[in-house]
């Protein structure tokens, strides 16, 4: 699923280049890196073989530990050799099987090895980490999802008429302030500029909004920053405050962090762009603060297989609550067959499978889980044209084959 926040898409190459040197691609020799555990780790609800128990993912029988995560790490060798990539880093788990692999490279300039713990930029997938906070104020009855967003949050254009369910699965109609070409020259003209969040809501206002509230769906961007600014208000305090006190602390996530909002966590791997036939470092191209709640998150496999298995095990949102996230409003593409409040329902090798996707400067991501069959997998990828549901396709059918 790549519809999501990809600010490469308006800074231009000569930007770029201006704040990292070119490296001349193809990309080196790969360096794999694997683990396997019996255990995903995380207490109970982290267990992601509620479905398939030690079974594999169609049904066949007992799964080889080692075996698997042979087969699972020369899936992630070929594939970064494949679409040429820096590198990747990947977790799979499945029944009494925990994976984590890497291949490739962090860092192309100093020659350093990627490693399955590293840290990426996650993109979109931060949507619902934001959804889950919001839904969390619901259960506690701190807001309605049929309350009108300006009711919490002012600036927002035709917020009297847009409900709080409607920014949460892109049907309210606003304008992805990511589009507006004002904001891209005033990104392309200060790179590092630190944005506020109604200064990027004040770039969606500008635009005519794509239709009425609820008449149709379009993935929009603004619709999350309204979103963080909706937690603010409700709640009385910092949505970074919020993500580490009621997700990230209680769900053992120690390598998440949203970007530009709070202390880095040590161990961001470098991302690449191609300009010109060769490799472009973007790591920081851009100010995070342009992404903020809408993709502001960096995070690694652990912690984002860890989320979304106790997430939709139930580990963080009771049924009502899950129920409203997995009511499907629109789709992004063939693959993606619906998307809720902050979830995509994706189709896999495996069947239906429930996460998000991101792209950041630099950097692709995907984590979803296979409820009904008891798997969960998360890809990152630190090239921001590499297909990461591709190589989640491809782990796929590695479980999906005896």
């Amino acid at each position: 699923m790549r519809h999501v926040f990809h600010p490469v898409a308006w800074i231009t190459c000569s930007v770029l280049s201006s704040l990292a040197g070119c490296v001349s691609g193809p990309v080196g020799d790969t360096a794999p890196s694997a683990n396997v555990d019996g255990d995903h780790g995380g207490g109970p609800a982290s267990s992601p073989g509620s479905g398939g128990g030690a079974g594999a993912v169609d049904g066949a029988g007992a799964v080889d530990c080692d075996a698997l995560a042979v087969r699972l790490q020369a899936a992630i060798d070929a594939a970064v050799d494949a679409q040429r990539l820096p590198g990747a880093a990947a977790a799979v788990d499945l029944g009494g099987c925990s994976f984590r692999g890497a291949a490739g490279m962090a860092d192309i300039e100093a020659n350093t090895p990627l490693k399955p713990g590293d840290l990426f930029r996650a993109g979109s997938i931060t949507k619902t980490f934001i959804s889950t906070l919001v839904l969390m104020l619901r259960a506690e009855g701190a807001l309605s999802l049929d309350d009108a967003v300006a009711t919490y949050v002012d600036g927002v254009p035709g917020g009297e008429h847009i409900v709080v369910r409607q920014i949460l699965n892109h049907t309210s109609g606003l304008f992805n302030y990511t589009d507006n070409h004002d904001f891209l020259r005033a990104v392309e003209a200060d790179p590092i500029r630190v944005w506020t969040p109604e200064e990027l809501v004040a770039f969606s206002a500008a635009e005519r909004p794509y239709f009425e509230p609820g008449e149709g769906f379009e993935y929009s961007n603004t619709n999350y920053i309204v979103a963080g600014l909706l937690v603010e208000a409700v709640s009385g305090k910092p949505v970074v405050e919020l993500l580490r006190t009621r997700i990230l602390e209680p769900a053992g996530l120690v390598s998440t962090y949203l970007d530009g909002a709070e202390p880095a966590v040590p161990g961001l791997v470098h991302g690449y762009g191609s300009y010109g036939g060769k490799l472009v470092d973007v790591t920081s191209a851009v100010h995070s603060s342009s992404a903020w709640t809408s993709g502001g998150l960096v995070s690694n496999t652990e912690d984002l297989t860890t989320f979304f298995v106790r997430l939709l095990d139930g580990g963080l949102l009771g049924p009502a609550e899950l129920e409203e996230m997995t009511t499907w409003a629109g789709s992004l593409s063939a693959d993606v067959l619906g998307y809720g409040l902050g979830l995509a329902q994706r189709r896999s090798p495996v069947g239906t499978t429930y996460g998000h996707g991101g792209s950041m400067w630099g950097f692709v991501s995907a984590s979803y889980r296979a409820v009904d069959r008891g798997a969960a997998i998360t890809v990152l990828v630190n090239h921001e044209e590499g297909d990461v549901e591709e190589i989640v396709d491809d782990l796929l059918l590695v479980l999906k084959t005896p």
